[in-house]
């Protein structure tokens, strides 16, 4: 189906509404994807929402509702009448059932638990029982089993019969009479076979799977190292307890990268999109960096304190104070990004500190000598001065080096410690080096022009 507008969408629904053309709009909703279903759901009004709810097959209702936020998937599963929430609820796959409750108020959980069929809680408790950021708790039970002793027939005929419950249906999963995970099979491969084959002649047993106790960032890299579309997850005894599958990744690694993202800003990661965060939750968000960097940053108003007589005494130092800690803390940024990169990519990994520093030194030497260069006739042609145009080369080389420097080990240092290396951020970077150039500035001051500290 080609690409239309969520406004074609709605006008379309509202006019088939304003009709009451109900089994004409049961035969549209049939055409659009869940995911349009759900975008078509959060532009409507309560009243609207709950008409395609009940209009819209179970299974397409339940995949659409997990484009919503939480909140709306239990305020529109609440105000439904039973027998249609029951049948969206059935049609969910039981991973998202998890999420949900994990996401709203216990006394609204008790109410969805309510219309959980009865044959599907304890795996929901169980999905429930792993850390929403771990690989446990991104992972799905819809998967097929069979066991390695089986033949190609009886595999095949055991598909037949859970097939269609499962939404993992492209690989068959082989498990020993404990469980354990021992190899795993295509579906092309179930069916080129002949009838007879034992499962265990023709399995593959080389399987990448990730602990269901590891972090769901680990998971995202091994589905991306290995370009994998499913990943098994297992326990501590190498026991199949799920799959992680790639759309659940592509959620993983957008979040992921959000996070980051709003670290390098300098604040803590929103949980809510902006627009719907609260000025409450914005302002706690960005207080705590704030509050601290400022504390850092007044460090150099003592600095210019304790060199006050180097400034009286060569007034012309204070013009070049923005641009050193500028060129510093640019350079300062450019490193931490590229290595807070690597380490998230897992192309640069703590024991690499050594060779990135050798590194580091060497690049930064080259751009430090470069722009030295051009400081220096840029300071010479301000102030006139050879003095204070050799202290400014001479500063601005030596800063570079030292921020690229600090850059690049501080994520490193970050990581080593279980830190997100996106915590070193931009603005911390920055003040770091803020307060490292002035001190070098000011020392090679006195030293260059022989002047009293």
């Amino acid at each position: 189906m080609e690409q239309r507008n969520i406004d074609f969408f709605k006008e379309t629904v509202e006019e088939m509404l304003e009709k009451q053309d109900l089994e004409a709009l049961r035969l549209y909703l049939e055409e659009l994807h869940p995911y349009e279903i759900g975008a078509l759901l959060d532009e409507l009004e309560e009243s609207e929402q709950l008409v395609i709810l009940s209009l819209t097959l179970p299974e397409a209702a339940a995949e659409a509702l997990e484009h919503l936020d939480y909140d709306d998937q239990y305020r529109l599963l609440d105000h439904l009448d039973e027998e249609s929430a029951s049948k969206i609820i059935a049609a969910m796959g039981r991973d998202a059932i998890a999420d949900l409750l994990m996401a709203i108020h216990p006394n609204k959980a008790q109410e969805i638990m309510a219309m959980i069929p009865r044959e599907y809680l304890e795996s929901i408790k169980f999905l429930m029982s792993y850390p929403e950021d771990s690989a446990g708790g991104i992972m799905s039970l819809d998967y097929i089993q069979a066991r390695q002793y089986w033949t190609i027939e009886r595999v095949i005929e055991h598909f037949r019969k859970v097939g269609r419950k499962q939404s993992v249906a492209n690989y068959i999963y082989i498990v020993d009479a404990v469980g354990k995970l021992v190899g795993v099979l295509s579906l092309k491969e179930l069916l080129l076979n002949e009838p007879k084959t034992k499962v265990e002649d023709v399995m593959h047993t080389n399987i990448i799977t990730v602990l269901a106790t590891a972090d769901q960032e680990e998971a995202a890299k091994l589905m991306s190292q290995y370009d994998l579309m499913i990943l098994p997850v297992v326990n501590e005894q190498a026991r199949l307890v799920g799959v992680i599958t790639a759309d659940d990744i592509m959620d993983v690694i957008e979040e992921e990268d959000t996070e980051d993202i709003h670290r390098l800003g300098g604040s803590q990661p929103l949980d809510l999109p902006y627009l719907e965060s609260t000025l409450t939750t914005l302002f706690s968000k960005r207080i705590g960096w704030l509050v601290v960097l400022f504390a850092t940053q007044a460090v150099t108003s003592n600095i210019l304190k304790h060199y006050e007589g180097v400034l009286s005494s060569v007034v012309a130092l204070t013009f070049f104070m923005p641009l050193l800690a500028g060129v510093g803390g640019n350079s300062g940024t450019q490193a931490s990004s590229l290595i807070i990169r690597g380490l998230a990519l897992g192309e640069i990994t703590v024991h690499d500190i050594a060779v990135i520093l050798f590194k580091e030194l060497r690049v930064s030497a080259l751009i430090g000598i470069v722009m030295g260069t051009i400081g220096y006739f840029f300071a010479w042609t301000v102030s006139g001065s050879t003095g204070v145009a050799t202290v400014v080369a001479v500063t601005v080389t030596v800063v570079l080096i030292v921020s690229s420097t600090i850059g690049a080990i501080l994520p490193i240092v970050g990581r080593a410690f279980r830190l997100d290396p996106a915590v070193f951020s931009a603005p911390l970077i920055t003040t770091v080096v803020d307060i490292t150039s002035l001190m070098v500035y000011f020392n090679i001051a006195i030293k260059l022009l022989k002047l009293g500290g």
